[in-house]
């Protein structure tokens, strides 16, 4: 009797463990989060060595028009293990991502071609950076190219 407790909870343990793994990415926050110290650091866990990293903020409006392609890709992504993943990092966040925006008066956001995070200073919202091998290899920052690229990735994941 005691085994049959046992095995019903690992069972529904188990169960349980399964649905919450195959929760679906809805928002910015649902997706892998980076911080500006970390930027360039995620190479090694994508299988080509390259990823992306969506820049936005909480209260911008083209950010939101962005999301739901950003969430697009981030969702095939975590199905299918051979795209590059995607992050998010929230530029809202001063305590962890305060270093990342430029100085005042700064008209051009810059970081193509960084190997170092200290050399990302955005002005602008939403960027989208692709890194491959620790290294900034494409920045776009104006929303219809964003979700240009965004809705290319997607096309190639499905």
């Amino acid at each position: 009797m005691k085994t049959r407790k046992i095995i019903l909870i690992i069972s529904l343990l188990l169960c349980l463990l399964t649905l919450t793994s195959c929760k679906e990415i809805e928002s910015y926050s649902d997706m892998k989060i980076l911080t500006y110290e970390k930027i360039l650091t995620r190479s090694k866990f994508s299988p080509t060595g390259t990823y992306y990293v969506i820049i936005h903020k909480t209260d911008c409006a083209v950010c939101q028009a962005v999301m739901p392609y950003a969430v697009e890709y981030a969702n095939l992504a975590s199905k299918n293990g051979k795209l590059d993943p995607i992050y998010s990092l929230n530029r809202s966040d001063k305590k962890n991502n305060g270093g990342i925006t430029a100085e005042p008066g700064t008209q051009v956001n810059s970081g193509l071609g960084a190997t170092d995070y200290n050399d990302i200073k955005l002005c602008s919202t939403p960027v989208l950076i692709k890194v491959t091998d620790g290294k900034v290899v494409k920045l776009i920052d104006k929303k219809t190219p964003i979700i240009a690229e965004l809705n290319s990735m997607i096309a190639k994941g499905k």
